[in-house]
């Protein structure tokens, strides 16, 4: 008696799982969830305001001692004014970040091609460092004006 009740158990969870994977992946197409691209936002009004960031010296270290200085000039470009406000309210922030980004990559050596610096990879780690402070979508693009490389 037990082992049909257990066959009987058996057969109606078995025919169940049957069911809903016929139902799921046979009607795969009728079931898919139709994603809808996110609209794009309205082009500005104006033209664009840069903020002025930096200049930024990260040291480059070598086996023993300081191999060479490396300093930045960052502007932000933001959409208008008052943007523009909130990034510079945020300037010892963004800062802070940037000097921490820029000298981690470097320090890994990620970002150091036969001594020369990845301009792109610092830009990266840049834009990454600028949306963790201020967030998606107030900065538009970090422009990296000057780089200097000063050997020691």
């Amino acid at each position: 008696m037990k082992i049909l009740i257990l066959l009987l158990v058996a057969l109606l969870f078995g025919g169940g799982g049957f069911g809903a994977g016929w139902y799921l992946f046979a009607n795969k197409d009728a079931h898919e969830e139709k994603v809808e691209a996110p609209p794009e936002p309205p082009p500005p009004a104006g033209p664009p305001v840069f903020v002025n960031i930096g200049p930024l010296t990260v040291p480059v270290l070598g086996a023993e001692r300081i191999d060479q200085f490396v300093t930045l000039m960052v502007a932000l470009e933001v959409p208008d004014a008052a943007m523009a406000d909130r990034v510079r309210d945020q300037a010892p922030r963004l800062t802070d970040a940037f000097l921490t980004g820029v000298y981690g990559v470097i320090a890994s050596g990620k970002a150091m091609q036969a001594g020369l610096l990845d301009v792109p990879q610092i830009k990266a780690k840049l834009n990454e460092s600028t949306t963790k402070v201020m967030g998606k979508g107030i900065v538009r693009d970090v422009l990296i004006q000057v780089v200097n490389q000063r050997p020691m």
